[in-house]
Parts: structure tokens; C-alpha cells; sequence
């Protein structure tokens, strides 16, 4: 992620990058970095987006090869291809040679790092791994987000909160949203607000069921199964 946050910095940009992990929320902040610094509001022109799979690699290609129209770069953004998973051998014997006024930007949900295009972008490019955040990443980044709104939150009612979110970072900025809607007005963020305002994620609520299975506690695991 900082290769990436030094390549806009220097403005001297890779040829191809691929985005890709389970941590969406934060792949998908790095992909809109990369374009805002890349692509100039409005021109349509010298950018394409391609999404899904089932996309025609020689019409990729012909578009790669498509001088830009007064302007210094063409971008193409091409999300959710397969290409990772499945055979592109058009593409992975194309990216060595890409032109030099081009950047091509792969977010992808799915990658085998044994697959061509893979080894090609890693090659020829950057690869860029977002996986979940742990809970002292996630602790600083909610920290830093409540000092711009100029809100505190204790280090235990912080845990409470990371218990009912988890580490999706999507549904946490979701949650957190939602907690400084209700507590507006107010500077510290409480327990008690979380406990009102806050959705627990269904992955943690089996979690803690199949837990209180194993562990013989029939009510508390009942309980979890209803809520």
C-alpha cells in the first residue's frame, strides 16, 4: 500500500497494478487514489472500465493500443475479470510490452498466484495484497477518524465495538457513521451507545454459538441462534 501512496507522490506510476484481498473497503480507497491521481475529472476519452468476467482479451488489447487523445496517459480499469483465476494468455504475454503512455489497473476479488498474470503484473508492475486489518491497525484508523470529528471513545468500549463489527472495514465505517449520527452533539462515544446503535455481524453471532456449544452453555448458545 505505501509503494502505491509513493508512486502518486512521485506522480511516476507503473505500467500495471493489481489490487486485490479480502479487505474490499480498503482495496477499493487505494483503486479511487490511483484514478483520482491518474484520470482528469470528466475525460471520458482516455479512460475505460471493464467489468466481470467473460471480457474479450484482444479487444482489451486493441484498447491498450489506442494512442490518448490530448492528454499524456491512457487508463484502463478492469475489475472482477476471472483473468487471475482462469488462462489469459493474450494479456500475460502482452503486459511486458505495454506502451509507455499506459497504465492498466486490475482490482480483482479473486487471485492464484501461480496463474501467468499474476507472475506478469508482479514483473512488470505492482501487486498489492489488502488483506483484513488487525485489531491494532483497525483501533488507530477508528481513533483517527474520531479525533477529526472531534469524538472520544474508552479502549474497552472500543473493543466492544470491534466485537459487534469484526474487521470488515466497510461495515465498521458503515457502524461508526451510524454511532456519530446518534451521538451527535456529545464528545465520548459509550458502551451503551454501541449496545443501541450497533449491528452485529451474523459471522460473529456464529462464532460465539458454535463457542457456547462446545462449551455445554444450551441457553447462551440458544440465545445467539435466535438473535
Amino acid at each position: 500500500m505505501k509503494s502505491i501512496l509513493e508512486d502518486i507522490k512521485k506522480q511516476e506510476f507503473r505500467k500495471v497494478y493489481l489490487l486485490y484481498g479480502e479487505e474490499t473497503y480498503l482495496r477499493d480507497q487505494y483503486r479511487q487514489k490511483l484514478l483520482d491521481a491518474l484520470v482528469t475529472e470528466g475525460d471520458t476519452m482516455n479512460f475505460s472500465r471493464c467489468q466481470g468476467k467473460g471480457q474479450n482479451e484482444g479487444e482489451i488489447i486493441d484498447l491498450a493500443e489506442t494512442m490518448p487523445f490530448f492528454a499524456d496517459r491512457r487508463v484502463i480499469l478492469l475489475e472482477n475479470t476471472g483473468f487471475f483465476k482462469n488462462k489469459a494468455e493474450l494479456l500475460a504475454d502482452y503486459l511486458p510490452s505495454l506502451p509507455d503512455y499506459l497504465v492498466m489497473i486490475f482490482a480483482e476479488d479473486e487471485v492464484d498466484k501461480r496463474n501467468r498474470m499474476y507472475k506478469a503484473v508482479q514483473k512488470n508492475g505492482r501487486a498489492v495484497e489488502f488483506a483484513p486489518q488487525n485489531h491494532d491497525t483497525l483501533m488507530r484508523w477508528i481513533l483517527g477518524i474520531l479525533k477529526k470529528e472531534g469524538r472520544k471513545i474508552t479502549r474497552t468500549d472500543m473493543e466492544l465495538f470491534l466485537t459487534k463489527t469484526g474487521t470488515d472495514m466497510g461495515f465498521i465505517s458503515q457502524e461508526l457513521e451510524k454511532l456519530l449520527t446518534y451521538t451527535m452533539g456529545r464528545e465520548v462515544i459509550t458502551g451503551q451507545d454501541i449496545e443501541e446503535v450497533c449491528t452485529p455481524q451474523a459471522s460473529n453471532q456464529i462464532f460465539n454459538m458454535v463457542r457456547a456449544v462446545s462449551e455445554r452453555k444450551q441457553r447462551q448458545a440458544l440465545d445467539y441462534y435466535y438473535d
